[in-house]
């Protein structure tokens, strides 16, 4: 065998080898290469039972609603390799895990897994639509909640079956793990008042682990929680065009180290929170634990944007060790008598730098200020953002607290016990580096 004949004989294999690692599995589309790896797509033809595999030597393609596992049936597990990327090239685009499947996504800081839009270079919102969890977690769309019977609901999305059903009676249903995981550009309107969120948590029970996500860019929530009893830990939402967070038919789940970063060209509410539109006593009630939070809301003259937090439609929270900023209505706004009087609202430990810190709007007989009391460690500051150096707090009243009011018998060990305000201890707490997506255009 000559020289030539052994390099032409090591180059074919190496090309073999090259394009046999590249193949799509079986169970996926090829769609030819794409920045410089094997595009391999997903489609929206049937459920996906069994187990799946998305590696991060490949780019995935969502093609239409892609389910995995059929609802309470047929049920499926996406295991996603660290490093991943998943991209929709339009609005119809999203992926769906249905009631009894369920989505391992563990990025690393190093090498978070990415839902994002597969026109490369575009970074405008509602590109493709989203990522949505189904889960059995009980709802109160039915409005008194019954072990026996009950709710299901079926999730805003395109034809019959929407993103899905969701609801039942098991608060410790376990849809998965997301774990550095970002969802930029989505949340496509379907028609109107029927968007995608970034990620949509429907009836997920909190068996299911949430650690460290962000949403960029959403054009609809970023996050929405509708039901269930999940808990979400470092959430980064930042540039979403309608309300950062957004929680109703009975959310009961805790949230801890949460940025909410509007941008002048497009926001509402921080937070829209409600129960259920009728009955407002539904139950079960919305009634989060929410704890260090920053708000940083839009401030420019032409900004957009509404309310840190608003509560409405008979919702309760605790909001503890938190800071509002800024905001073109009142930091904190209660709608509703029925939410007024709940007896479900409680703040502990917040520190509001608004212009307005309460929105008390013609009609209202209640006040937020009656429930934000100094008594319950809440201080209202001058209107200013100089608390902040971006998302680290600088001044005194925020790093200088000692020990913070201790949580209630409600909360149990899941918190961790912090001894500031707001999402981030100080300028080495950079739990929001490095994974993330921070660029504001």
């Amino acid at each position: 065998m000559t020289l030539k004949s052994l390099l032409l004989g090591t180059l074919t294999l190496g090309a073999l080898s090259a394009n046999t690692m590249a193949a799509c599995p079986s169970w996926a589309d090829s769609l030819g290469m794409r920045e410089g790896k094997e595009a391999c797509g997903l489609n929206d033809a049937a459920p996906y039972p069994g187990q799946y595999l998305l590696t991060s030597d490949k780019i995935w393609v969502l093609q239409g609603g892609v389910f995995i596992g059929g609802d309470n049936t047929n049920q499926g597990t996406l295991t996603i390799e660290p490093g991943t990327k998943i991209v929709g090239n339009k609005g119809a685009d999203f992926l769906v895990i249905s009631r009894g499947s369920q989505i391992f996504a563990e990025g690393t800081k190093d090498a978070p897994i990415v839902f994002t839009t597969g026109n490369t270079g575009n970074t405008s919102r509602g590109q493709w639509g989203g990522l949505i969890l189904n889960g059995n977690a009980p709802i109160n769309t039915c409005g008194t909640y019954s072990d026996a019977a009950p709710c299901e609901a079926t999730g805003e999305g395109p034809g019959a079956r929407g993103t899905g059903v969701y609801g039942g009676n098991n608060p410790a249903d376990n849809s998965g793990v997301l774990k550095y995981v970002r969802v930029e550009f989505a949340g496509f309107e379907v028609s109107p008042d029927n968007e995608l969120n970034g990620i949509a948590f429907q009836g997920v029970g909190n068996g299911t682990v949430v650690d460290y996500i962000q949403v960029h860019k959403n054009s609809d929530d970023g996050v929405e929680f509708f039901g269930g009893t999940v808990d979400v830990k470092h959430v980064l939402l930042t540039g979403n065009r309608d309300d950062s967070m957004d929680w109703t038919y009975g959310w009961v789940g805790r949230a801890q180290f949460v940025i909410i970063d509007q941008f002048e060209d497009a926001a509402n509410n921080g937070i829209e929170a409600d129960s259920l539109k009728s009955p407002m006593d539904a139950t079960p009630r919305s009634n989060p634990i929410l704890s260090n939070f920053t708000f940083l809301s839009s401030t420019g003259a032409n900004a957009k944007g509404g309310s840190n937090l608003l509560l409405r439609r008979g919702t309760g929270v605790e909001l503890n060790n938190s800071i509002l900023t800024t905001s073109k209505k009142g930091c904190i706004d209660i709608d509703d008598a029925p939410t007024a009087d709940s007896g479900e609202i409680v703040f502990i430990g917040n520190f509001t730098y608004c212009k307005e810190a309460f929105e008390v709007e013609a009609g209202e007989t209640w006040n937020p200020a009656d429930l934000f009391t100094d008594a319950d460690f809440n201080v209202q500051m001058a209107p200013t953002r100089g608390a902040l150096d971006g998302y680290v707090p600088v001044a005194s009243e925020l790093t200088n607290l000692g020990d913070v009011t201790p949580f209630g018998d409600r909360h149990g060990t899941w918190f961790d016990f912090v001894d500031y305000a707001g999402a981030v201890k100080d300028a080495n707490d950079t739990w929001y580096k490095g994974w993330t997506n921070l660029a504001r255009n």
